[in-house]
């Protein structure tokens, strides 16, 4: 019975730490300012800092986790919900393989116009000013370029555009 006991502890405690990682560690606190960023792009360059007065959230993801997958379909899903709220809705991935991340955004049906994919120093220069070392995640930065919320849930983006 004890050996039992001391099994079910450390299994809990597994499934805790594991959890633990599917959400990112930021190195910025709700109020700070988030920190710039740019991905080019065929055409042009995504940049923090010309989001014209609209809030912007950052989806940070790639095709192996699970959770951060999951996300970047449920951030999608409300804005479609609420096509007049006035945030852009942006995903940066960071798998290997630029291929994957395309395809991915095809069986997902993502918007592709706002599917990101980020690699080399770019990639690493986001990981490390985002706290993205230990998982991904989301980020909610308000029309003045300061971070309004992480990881938001649909019900804080409901009350943060007033939906009701």
């Amino acid at each position: 019975m004890k050996k039992t006991f001391i099994l079910a502890a450390l299994l809990v405690g597994l499934i805790l730490f594991a959890g633990e990682t599917s959400h990112f560690f930021h190195h910025t606190t709700v109020g700070d300012k988030a920190p710039s960023f740019v991905l080019p792009v065929v055409d042009s360059a995504v940049s923090l800092d010309n989001n014209h007065g609209d809030y912007v959230l950052i989806n940070f993801w790639n095709s192996t986790d699970a959770v951060s997958r999951r996300d970047a379909n449920r951030y999608r899903a409300w804005k479609r919900r609420y096509p007049q709220t006035p945030v852009e809705i942006i995903g940066v991935n960071f798998d290997d393989s630029e291929a994957l991340f395309h395809e991915i955004v095809r069986l997902d049906s993502l918007e592709q116009s706002k599917q990101f994919h980020a690699s080399g120093d770019t990639a690493r220069i986001i990981i490390d000013n985002y706290g993205l070392e230990r998982g991904y995640g989301a980020v909610l930065i308000d029309p003045e370029g300061k971070v309004a919320a992480y990881n938001p849930s649909d019900s804080q983006l409901d009350d943060i555009f007033a939906i009701h």
